[in-house]
């Protein structure tokens, strides 16, 4: 009787160093849930554990897409970003940076937690959106600023874009919200006028409605109106700046 001889096949490569369960996994998905963990839980309790688990894999599985949580969030930060940047070519300069200043506080409307996220990662290049960087030169150029003044208008165009956004939908206190909220109404209508006479007769105008003293954040009270005219005022000084340094001005 003739013996009968098994035979194993070889073991099937592993790609270098990729954790397996991760074969469909993308980047972009990844961004996209660790999106989602942000917008229902805030930037403070966000865990790249948490991410894996909601994709159902090991966490070396998101790590090997993404090596870092400073990496994920700046995925992040340009998900949020991703359209944001008008088309070049359509708009005159003053119409195309409105515009983008728009599309801006859209997003961020759509995603307030990622607020402190976006100044972080794009100030620092974390994410690095050279659409909205080319955009926002052209349009300066169009301006007819150059040189120094290039770079210095640049500047004043992306902290304008972004600082309103990250004051205007700072985030609340997790805990105790509602306490915190009362306490702060109460110190801030309880100003004295003998001390403060200016802020006690603006008041009524000011009160939750103005930076610094309000108790609730860009979520429940956006400031349309003041971001409209922080739009014309940033627009209506690049203007000036723009023929203060022009040639023979």
């Amino acid at each position: 009787m003739a013996s009968t001889m098994k035979t194993t096949s070889p073991p099937k490569p592993r790609s270098a160093g990729r954790p397996a369960g991760g074969g469909e996994l993308t980047k972009q998905r990844i961004a996209e849930v660790a999106l989602a963990q942000i917008d229902e839980f805030g930037l403070g309790a966000f865990s790249m554990r948490e991410v894996a688990a909601r994709l159902g894999v090991y966490p070396a599985t998101v790590h090997w897409h993404v090596s870092t949580r400073e990496a994920l969030l700046a995925e992040v930060a340009a998900a949020v970003m991703a359209g944001v940047t008008p088309p070049a070519g359509k708009l005159e300069w003053q119409a195309w940076i409105a515009e983008l200043f728009r599309r801006c506080r859209d997003a961020v409307r759509r995603h307030p937690n990622v607020a402190q996220l976006l100044g972080a990662q794009l100030v620092s290049n974390g994410s690095l959106p050279t659409e909205l960087v080319e955009g926002v030169l052209a349009a300066l150029t169009e301006a007819g600023f150059e040189g120094e003044p290039l770079l210095e208008a640049y500047n004043c165009v992306i902290a304008a874009m972004l600082g309103f956004l990250t004051m205007e939908f700072s985030p609340l206190p997790a805990d105790n919200t509602q306490a915190w909220a009362e306490e702060l109404r109460e110190r801030v209508h309880t100003i004295r006028p003998l001390d403060h006479p200016v802020l006690a007769r603006n008041l009524p105008l000011l009160a939750n409605k103005a930076f610094i003293v309000r108790w609730d954040n860009g979520t429940a009270v956006p400031l349309d109106s003041s971001f409209e005219r922080h739009i014309q005022m940033t627009i209506d000084g690049l203007e000036a700046f723009a023929r203060r340094v022009r040639p023979g001005a």
